[in-house]
């Protein structure tokens, strides 16, 4: 089966990539706090660059990288990223790319005055600003951009190596969930090609990465805050020692009999997170998190999973948290309380 869609990279497409990089070094950056979708697909687009054109490149990224299995897969498989909250000078780069992010998502620290030469992501919405970017590749119905990297990677005839091939293999299994949550034909396609190409040693060193007992901790106290409505569940959880805790909630609590959609909220680090999932053939999560994000917060989406971020400053937690609950039940058509899970 030929892995490809309507939307394949052909030549020309290749060529304008390899025009817009440049010589090199290019710097590849993607959202803050990266997950192992965007570590991976990061990882691609700079073997892309050398393997093709031997244009050399940059990793960075910036926030945290603290779930276990997200830190395993950083060290093991994709060491090349740097870690680096502030931007370096941009004149040094003959392009600047955002992997698995958008300019003006507000989950990256590009600032929005700065257009990148090149986009390649598969969340909803579009951003406004999107239009300036030379080039640009955003397919929201793909389930992982790790499964747009591999069309570039086929198209170029690059083979990945085992640790890429892996770690893209990670990506996509990760973010649909097994091909269960947002997967397109492509996905599977990929999913089952790269199957074939990785080390499982090292997939079973990252999926069995040990868990902290603050951890479990954390889990016992979210499922405590958790409210039950008629179809929806919210848990508020309140200070929480990795940004990835609303995401980790929220997948769980949709397996909820009866839940068609959840929302989990959460603060760390003055920013407040949330991360909405909804049941197959239910609201587009993309879509819904628009409609109960608040000014100045951000966020994004699709299918089945979405999620946000709202800075705090001097802003009153527990109205902002209070505001998005309020939105998301009536959203969803609720009333009352909702009913304690535990």
């Amino acid at each position: 089966m030929n892995p490809s869609n309507n939307n394949s990279p052909d030549a020309n497409r290749l060529t304008r990539l390899r025009k817009l990089a440049g010589t090199g070094p290019v710097l590849i950056l993607t959202h803050d706090n990266p997950d192992p979708d965007a570590l991976a697909s990061g990882k691609a687009f700079a073997t892309l660059l050398k393997s093709a054109w031997d244009i050399p490149s940059r990793l960075l990224y910036s926030g945290l990288v603290l779930r276990p299995e997200n830190k395993a897969m950083l060290n093991i498989l994709t060491p090349e990223w740097e870690h680096r909250d502030n931007l370096p000078d941009l004149s040094e780069y003959t392009a600047v790319v955002l992997i698995d992010t958008q300019p003006g998502a507000g989950n990256n620290r590009l600032p929005e005055s700065i257009v990148p030469h090149i986009v390649i992501d598969h969340h909803h919405p579009k951003r406004e600003t999107i239009g300036l970017v030379p080039y640009t590749d955003i397919q929201p119905d793909i389930g992982a951009a790790a499964t747009l990297m591999d069309q570039y990677l086929t198209a170029a005839g690059v083979v990945p190596d085992t640790d890429l091939a892996t770690a893209m293999f990670y990506a996509l299994k990760t973010d649909t969930r097994g091909l269960s949550r947002g997967a397109s034909t492509l996905d599977e396609v990929v999913y089952l090609k790269l199957l074939t190409q990785i080390d499982h040693s090292k997939l079973i060193q990252i999926e069995q990465a040990g868990l902290p007992k603050i951890y479990f901790q954390a889990f016992a106290k979210g499922l405590k805050a958790a409210r039950v409505f008629s179809q929806s569940v919210i848990a508020n959880l309140g200070q929480m020692h990795i940004p990835d805790l609303a995401a980790e909630m929220a997948d769980l609590l949709i397996r909820l009999n009866g839940a068609r959609a959840v929302l989990c909220l959460g603060i760390h680090h003055e920013t407040l997170y949330l991360s909405i999932r909804t049941e197959p053939m239910g609201q587009d999560a993309g879509l819904l998190v628009q409609r109960i994000i608040v000014p100045p917060g951000k966020a994004g989406g699709h299918g089945m999973m979405a999620g946000g971020q709202i800075p705090l400053a001097a802003q009153n937690v527990e109205h902002l948290s209070n505001e998005i609950i309020r939105r998301f039940l009536e959203v969803m058509g609720e009333t009352g309380k909702g009913e304690s899970l535990t």
